[in-house]
Order: C-alpha cells, then structure tokens, then sequence
C-alpha cells in the first residue's frame, strides 16, 4: 500500500512539475511567430532543457519542505500529548460498543475504562495511552485474558470487549453452573454437556475478544497514518503556496498552487522514508 501510495505521489509531482514548467516558460516567452509554431523539434528541445533546468531547484526546494513539515510534525509530538489524546478518544468510543443507549455508555464507560487501565498499566493513565499502536493493543489482549478467567468481576468490561458476540456465550461464561469446577467423572451426563457447554462458549468468547481488540488496532492505526498524511499535506502545502505566492502575487498563484499542491504530496513520502531508515537503525 505504501509503495502504491508513494508511486501515485510522484507521478502526481512529476505532472505538476511539467505544468509549472511549461506555465513559466509560456509566461517569460514572448508570443511565438506561425513559422515557429511549425518548427516542433526545437520547440521540443526547448521544453526539454526548460525541465532540466528547473527540475532540480524544484526538486530541492519540495524536498526541503518535506523535511520541514515531518520535523515540525514531530516537535509537535514530541512537546505535547497528541497522540495520548487521539488513542483516549478512539478507544472510549470503542468501549462505547458495547452499551445498547448512550445513557448506559456514559454510566458504565468511567468503570470500564478505569478496569482496563487497571489491569493494564496498574492504573496509569498517561503511560497507557502514550504507548505505540501495537503495544497498546498487546497490553489489551493481555487484560482480556484475565476478564475470561474472572468474567463477573469486569463484567462491564467484558460487554466492551465482547461486543456484537452471542449475549448466551457471555451468560454462560458470568454465570457458569456451581458443578462446572468438579470433577468430571463425578457427573452426569448431562452434568457434563452443560460444563462442556460453558467452555464452548469462553473459547468462541476468547477468539471473539481477540478480532474485536485486531480490528481496534487495525482501524486506529489507519485512521493515525491518515490524520498525520492531511496535516503534513496541510502544511506543506501553506509553506510553498504563500511562499511562492508572497514573491510576486499577480504573477505566481497558478505557480504557488502547483508547488504548494507538490509539496504535499511529497511530506508523507519524506516522512516515510525517514521512518524506514529509523527502522534500520535499530538493533
């Protein structure tokens, strides 16, 4: 997905390219004579050295906004609690899942959230919501397993995190027959299908808890990429268009459009890169 995604931005800066090119030269060239119009090698030739002439400076300078933009992203980042934030808000309104009325979502959501962070992080808040995408989600799959093993005591939270499962799986499991723990042999049979039946259903419960909480890393890291991909975009674009645009403002709007358009596409390509080299950096 991200080599597709980095091909379709280059390609879109390179045909940016060649239009911001070709609107210079038409507007620094006076107007062409019918003979010259007929000589299409050195009109061809002409375009071609325009491109070769300006290709690189444009190319610098989109790339020196590129960088600008994801250190910027990054000081932001790094000097306040974006992210904490952002994961707090997604994963409230995914415990809100399994509430049926927002009156019951907002009455039980403070329990729940404050049972997962207990069993979590120990009750540490900012700790738990500052950590990567992935690791949040392993520290939630990790509490899952307790809420199977001891159901009625986080029964608000195993509603959260059960969500959309069979409500008589999720009864069963909170309320499991007084005989379930005994011996086998010292049941009946038909003793033994409830028990069987019990373990049925915490092991469909089990698989269910662990898609919900992959579908919860899925969706938040996609939605993360997708909001750092617009503000990058945002920036890059308002630090090329007003500063191609502040130079000659009659002159340079379709200019400062097409530079601020480039660089946007570009920032998430530069940030990429630099993310892909952070990685092989590491041990």
């Amino acid at each position: 997905m991200k080599q597709k995604r980095n091909t379709f931005s280059i390609v879109v800066i390179a045909v940016g390219l060649l239009a911001m090119t070709h609107f210079l030269a038409k507007a620094q060239e006076p107007t062409p004579s019918p003979g010259f119009r007929r000589d299409i090698p050195l009109n061809i030739n002409a375009f071609v050295s325009k491109i070769a002439d300006q290709a690189v400076p444009f190319g610098t300078a989109m790339a020196a906004i590129g960088v600008v933009t994801m250190a910027f992203i990054q000081t932001i980042k790094d000097m306040l609690p974006v992210r904490r934030w952002f994961q707090r808000y997604f994963v409230q309104n995914w415990l809100k899942r399994g509430f049926s009325t927002p009156e019951a979502a907002f009455d039980a959501l403070m329990s729940s959230e404050r049972d997962l962070i207990k069993l979590t992080a120990a009750g540490d808040v900012d700790a738990f919501y500052d950590l990567a995408t992935e690791q949040l989600c392993g520290q939630i799959n990790a509490a899952a397993q307790i809420l199977v093993e001891y159901p009625s005591r986080y029964r608000s939270l195993l509603d959260c995190l059960a969500a959309g499962a069979d409500p008589e799986d999720i009864a069963k499991l909170v309320s499991p027959p007084d005989f379930v723990s005994l011996d086998r042999d010292a049941l009946s049979q038909g003793q033994q299908k409830e028990v069987t039946a019990v373990f049925d259903a915490r092991n469909r419960l089990s698989h269910y808890i662990q898609r919900n909480i992959d579908a919860l890393q899925i969706s938040m890291g996609f939605r993360w990429k997708f909001l750092l991909q617009i503000v990058s975009f945002a920036i890059s674009f308002a630090i090329a268009f007003f500063g191609v645009f502040q130079i000659n403002r009659p002159d340079h709007l379709v200019a400062g459009l097409l530079v601020g358009g480039m660089a946007g596409f570009l920032a998430p390509v530069a940030r990429d890169l630099v993310a892909a080299l952070q990685q092989l950096r590491k041990p």
